[in-house]
């Protein structure tokens, strides 16, 4: 890894913008946490997780995302604005699973993204104009449930590149070009997905949203399941594989994962 002299989009330890600050400020954020589950106070830790977790779900069903991210920011004693984007997904990830937790919170954040913008072209693109806003509000309804999930492609992969997930040390450029990679090989398979899927014919603009609300569930929870085993194996040590066998979307979920871990794994 680098050693932040030389990072990616030329972020590095001198002459950092204010806009790296923030990032620090951010990093400084995620491994308080980190430092924090791993100190000797692990079970207060555990039981302020738990609470946070309940919280976080409570608000989440009650008064959405923003206001969830609030109130963890609050028990955190951190700036709301840390918890946003890429960065809060990975830290919402890390208060409750810790390193492969983070993972997983990187890689929910950019599938649920890639999967909500593919549907919402093909909703453009092939759905009649009077079932489009009901399918654009189930959009809308899923990525709000995804923390991550509505930051632009441009904006996850800055917040990745500031060194906000690796102890404030801008990552190696080559392992910000690999995310970058497998992700458009994610958004790309996500596209040709829901292209098929709203070229149905729907009686409906009802049956519309219903139909890509399940194809946008079920290719998520395909995707938390292969994140969900490489993050397994990032927490027992061991080293892992793109076994592949999960068809093109799958596929490339798993080498995102992939990515995503050996970024994470570098803070250590």
């Amino acid at each position: 890894m680098s050693d932040g002299s030389d990072g990616a989009g030329g972020v590095g330890n001198g002459g950092r913008s204010s806009g790296a600050d923030t990032a620090a400020s951010a990093s400084d954020a995620l491994g308080a946490a980190a430092d924090a589950l791993g100190s000797a106070v692990d079970v207060a830790v555990d039981s302020l997780s738990a609470a946070i977790g309940t919280a976080l779900g409570t608000a989440t069903d009650a008064l959405g995302l923003d206001n969830a991210l609030d109130g963890l920011a609050n028990a955190l004693g951190i700036d709301a604005k840390d918890l946003q984007g890429i960065v809060g997904a990975a830290v919402v990830g890390m208060l409750t699973g810790g390193l492969p937790g983070a993972v997983m919170g990187v890689v929910n954040g950019l599938v649920g993204g890639s999967l909500t913008e593919a549907a919402r072209g093909a909703i453009a693109a092939n759905l009649p104009a009077g079932m489009q806003p009901l399918a654009n509000l189930a959009l809308d309804q899923f990525a709000g449930r995804i923390p991550g999930a509505n930051v632009s492609v441009q904006d996850a992969l800055a917040g990745l590149a500031s060194g906000a997930l690796t102890n404030g040390r801008a990552p190696d450029v080559g392992d910000i070009g690999a995310i970058a990679r497998s992700l458009t090989d994610v958004q790309s398979a996500a596209r040709g997905l829901f292209d098929g899927v709203t070229r149905g014919d729907f009686s409906s603009a009802a049956e519309a949203a219903s139909t890509i609300d399940r194809a946008l569930g079920g290719q998520l929870g395909q995707a938390r399941d292969i994140a969900g085993g490489i993050a397994d194996t990032l927490s027992s040590g061991r080293a892992a594989y793109a076994d592949g066998g999960h068809g093109d979307f799958g596929n490339a979920v798993e080498q995102l994962a992939m990515d995503v871990t050996r970024l994470v794994a570098s803070r250590r």
